[in-house]
C-alpha cells in the first residue's frame, strides 16, 4: 500500500508541476479582449504552419495537466482508495468527458481540439477539476497519516 500512495503521491506533483508551468504561461497572455480573439483568429494558420501562437504552451500545459489528473483519478479509483469528498467529486459527470480528454489529448485524433474548446470553455469543467485536485492532495496526505488505520478499514486497498 505504501508504494501506492508514494505513486498517487508523485503522479499529482508531476500534475501540480505542469499545471502551475501552464499557469505561469497564461499570465503572459493578452488581456485585451480583441488581441485575445486575434490570437484565436490566428490559430489554425500558425499551428498548419507549426508555429507556436502565444495560446498554445499554455493550452498544451493545461491538456497534459488535464491528462496527467486524469491518470491520479483512474489509479485512486483502480487501487480502490476511498475519501468522502474525493469519492463525492468523482460522482461527477465530467469524469467520464476528462478521459475521453485524456484520449485525445495523448492519442492523435481529430477530435482533440473539440476537447480541448469543451474543457476550457466551461467554466464549471475548470471549477470541479481544481476541486478534484485539491481534494485529491488533501485524501493522500490524510492516507498517509492515518496509515494505519486506513489499512484496517479498507483492507482492498492491500488487493493487488
Amino acid at each position: 500500500m505504501l508504494e501506492r500512495l508514494y505513486a498517487l503521491g508523485s503522479a499529482l506533483l508531476r500534475t501540480e508541476t505542469v499545471r502551475d508551468a501552464g499557469r505561469s504561461l497564461a499570465v503572459v497572455l493578452p488581456t485585451n479582449p480583441s488581441e485575445q480573439e486575434r490570437l484565436f483568429e490566428r490559430l489554425p494558420t500558425d499551428v498548419r504552419a507549426l508555429q507556436q501562437n502565444p495560446l498554445l504552451p499554455a493550452g498544451n500545459l493545461m491538456m497534459v495537466h488535464l491528462g496527467l489528473l486524469y491518470a491520479v483519478i483512474e489509479a485512486w479509483s483502480k487501487w480502490h482508495f476511498t475519501d468522502a469528498r474525493v469519492d463525492e467529486l468523482l460522482k461527477a459527470p465530467f469524469v467520464e468527458d476528462l478521459r475521453a480528454f485524456r484520449n485525445a489529448t495523448f492519442h492523435v485524433s481529430v477530435a482533440t481540439e473539440a476537447w480541448v474548446l469543451l474543457w476550457g470553455g466551461k467554466w464549471d469543467r475548470i471549477v470541479w477539476s481544481q476541486d478534484v485536485e485539491k481534494a485529491l492532495r488533501a485524501a493522500i496526505l490524510d492516507w498517509e497519516v492515518n496509515l494505519a488505520e486506513r489499512v484496517v478499514q479498507y483492507p482492498r486497498v492491500r488487493e493487488r
